[in-house]
């Protein structure tokens, strides 16, 4: 299929499994046709069918609980249970078990377009970052440690804290220059929504401190691959003195199991019974755990603060010579992060003894053709898919 017969599959689908949004939906379909990176963000289906059918010496590979829709701006910060801020992957809305080298594969052609993209400030040959993806994997399947920001990464951890502390330009002269500021004004000028099912607001109160008193439910634009699914923001303004936020969002089985059904009956018997899989790469994975993450239900509900953020590329603030060298620190983590991820799924002398059966350069030459075949699906996508 082409990729617009692809979408118009999927999304049917998905619209058997969950409430979808026409406008939200629209709006997806217009930032796809950005850049090949949204692109790629938006359309973890497409991948799922592709990268069986022209990567298939990796995808008969030892399977791992895995992340699906990795890419270099799904990893975020949080607070433990003991307040301390880590850092890792913080969205597994396609988990399933999969290829291990999908998250590599599909991680590193994410680096691939972030590189070429002058205005990322990222500063790395593209065969070396995958040199340092899988270096990273390897130190994470061998040694899992979470990232915890306090007294180890402190490169990563400067990162974060600059990030807390910015200063807005733009808002200079106002009572809202700075990160937390604009956080209050962020999420109290959203509108509020009506008729909100009583399986989402159970699962916002169910995910806060108690007493928690009267939330206003509110409407927000976030994600691109979750982008037109139901999503809630709520919101208590004055909680004990500061803002609360909890945001619940619809959880469907993963597109891994609706490409790939035909394949596998193991894929076909998991989508007929509507599995999910994100409670059980939370408890799994090697991480400090966020205690406000949960699956209620059907639902993904997490707390949002101006300490819990989403590390993109801007903010890494590379320069002064330095990018190459931190940009290279950046993908390896990212890998050992993937590490942590897949290692208790199976031995991690498996996976690493499959990986010495592979060419040097398999994550380079699998990521080139996965890359190909995106750029050509976003240009098709650009003419016809508007």
């Amino acid at each position: 299929m082409s990729i617009v017969e692809s979408t118009a599959d999927y999304e049917k689908w998905l619209g058997t499994q969950i409430t979808l949004g026409a406008t939200e939906i629209q709006i997806k379909h217009q930032k796809k046709a950005g850049s090949p990176f949204p692109f790629l963000r938006a359309t973890y289906y497409r991948w799922a069918e592709l990268f069986p059918m022209h990567c298939p010496e990796l995808n008969n590979v030892p399977r791992v609980l895995g992340v699906g829709d990795l890419h270099i701006e799904n990893f975020g910060t949080w607070r433990d249970k003991d307040g301390r801020l880590a850092w890792g992957v913080n969205d597994f809305d396609e988990a399933c078990m999969i290829p291990y080298t999908n998250d590599l594969v599909r991680l590193a052609s994410s680096a691939y377009f972030a590189l070429s993209d002058k205005a990322s400030g990222l500063s790395l040959d593209f065969g070396d970052a995958c040199k340092a993806i899988k270096a990273g994997y390897v130190q994470g399947l061998e040694n899992p440690k979470p990232f915890i920001l306090a007294e180890n990464h402190r490169w990563l951890r400067d990162v974060v804290m600059r990030r807390l502390v910015e200063r807005d330009p733009s808002l200079t002269g106002t009572t809202s220059d700075d990160v937390f500021d604009r956080f209050y004004l962020k999420y109290t000028s959203l509108n509020n929504v009506q008729g909100v099912p009583e399986e989402a607001e159970g699962a916002l109160i169910s995910c806060c401190p108690h007493p928690v008193g009267k939330f206003e439910i509110k409407h927000r634009l976030a994600g691109l691959g979750s982008l037109g699914r139901q999503r809630f923001t709520g919101v208590i303004t004055d909680w004990q003195g500061g803002i609360l936020v909890r945001e619940a969002k619809a959880l469907a089985p993963s597109a891994w199991l609706w490409a790939n059904q035909e394949r596998d009956a193991s894929y076909a018997a998991a989508l007929a019974d509507k599995k999910l899989y994100y409670e059980e790469i939370l408890a799994k994975s090697v991480r400090a755990a966020d205690p406000w993450l949960k699956i209620v239900d059907r639902w993904v509900v997490r707390r949002l603060g101006p300490d819990a953020f989403k590390v993109e590329v801007q903010d890494l603030g590379l320069k002064r010579g330095a990018e190459i060298e931190l940009t290279r620190k950046l993908f390896e983590a990212m890998g050992r992060e993937v590490g942590n991820i897949h290692s208790p799924s199976c031995p991690p002398g498996y996976i690493l003894g499959h990986m010495k059966g592979l060419s040097t350069k398999w994550l380079v030459e699998a990521s080139t053709t996965m890359v190909k075949l995106i750029q050509d699906d976003f240009h098709h996508w650009k003419k016809h898919g508007m």
